[in-house]
């Protein structure tokens, strides 16, 4: 339990420093802004090609991993809107954000440096592999039921070509592709442009916690205690129970697999579900304070479990 301790620990204080630092106002927005699009742009991209480029190569293992995350997680989406429609009684949009807050993980900027930290390279694949499932597939439900309930008149063609442009543009999961891509191909990489992918990627862990909570001192927090705890309840233990059953107990997987999509799920919620419940304006108040605390308990959470998954 001391060496977990001891990893999580400053993993955990970047988070806090760059909380801090917001706080005391010794960043500006647009500081914060900046140092988001280095991590998004560069660093975080740089790491998971690099990382996916060295993993060992793909095992039949790809359908169970997708299996075992995504069956629990569309079930959980699913019940989480069903239950804001009956219990809360909110409309379909609004219960979509919360289906989405409950499964859609924090895998970029707390993620994968997490993964790749505690697994190295052989964790590289699933981890991506979960990223690129989550755009896909949790951000595409969200949107097509947030789309039909406000009946913006978008066109199925339209909704599903603004998702897979969504996924085209986003340059974490063009890494991974290309990184897998060279990996399967063989295709050597010079020295010197590896060891410049190095560095972007040496910078992509301190970066991204720092900047996350930078990110998070400036969300509004709103009323909402009991939406909050429901929300953290549901991302922090519901969720990583659901697939820990799954690819534990019922799909095939290698150790490392197992205990990268237990940990996914048990991150906090993504700040993404934020810049969509802003987008269409669906309560973002209410998901800002959720992604906070669930931020702020996901220090204890993940601790506890890494200590169970590690050393695996």
């Amino acid at each position: 339990m001391q060496a977990v301790f001891n990893l999580a620990l400053p993993f955990f204080a970047l988070i806090f420093t760059g909380f801090l630092a917001a706080r005391a106002k010794m960043l500006g927005t647009s500081t914060v802004g900046g140092l988001n699009t280095f991590v998004f742009y560069f660093a975080l991209p740089a790491l998971l090609l690099i990382e996916t480029y060295q993993a060992p190569a793909v095992t039949g293992a790809v359908a169970a991993l997708m299996t075992g995350y995504y069956v629990p997680g569309i079930a959980l989406f699913f019940i989480t809107a069903f239950i804001a429609r009956r219990a809360m009684h909110l409309r379909p949009a609004d219960a979509a954000i919360q289906g989405l807050g409950a499964v859609f993980s924090n895998v970029g900027f707390i993620g994968l440096p997490l993964i790749i930290l505690l697994f190295g390279s052989e964790a590289a694949l699933p981890a991506v592999l979960i990223v690129m499932g989550d755009t896909i597939i949790m951000l595409g439900l969200a949107t097509a039921m947030i789309e039909a309930d406000l009946g913006t008149g978008r066109s199925r063609f339209a909704l599903f070509g603004q998702i897979i442009g969504g996924v085209a543009r986003n340059p974490i999961v063009m890494a991974g592709v290309i990184g897998l891509s060279l990996n399967l191909l063989a295709v050597p990489v010079p020295e010197p442009v590896f060891r410049y992918g190095s560095l972007l990627a040496d910078a992509a862990g301190p970066c991204a916690l720092f900047a996350l909570g930078a990110t998070l001192a400036g969300r509004p927090i709103s009323e909402g205690a009991g939406e909050t705890a429901w929300l953290c309840l549901l991302k922090l233990l519901i969720h990583p129970s659901l697939v820990a059953i799954m690819v534990i107990w019922v799909v095939d997987l290698p150790p490392v697999w197992i205990a990268v999509a237990i940990l996914q799920a048990a991150l906090p919620i993504a700040a993404n579900v934020y810049v969509l419940a802003q987008r269409y304006q669906r309560r973002p108040e209410q998901v800002s304070t959720a992604i906070f605390f669930s931020t702020a308990l996901g220090v204890l959470t993940l601790t506890l479990l890494i200590s169970l998954l590690y050393p695996i």
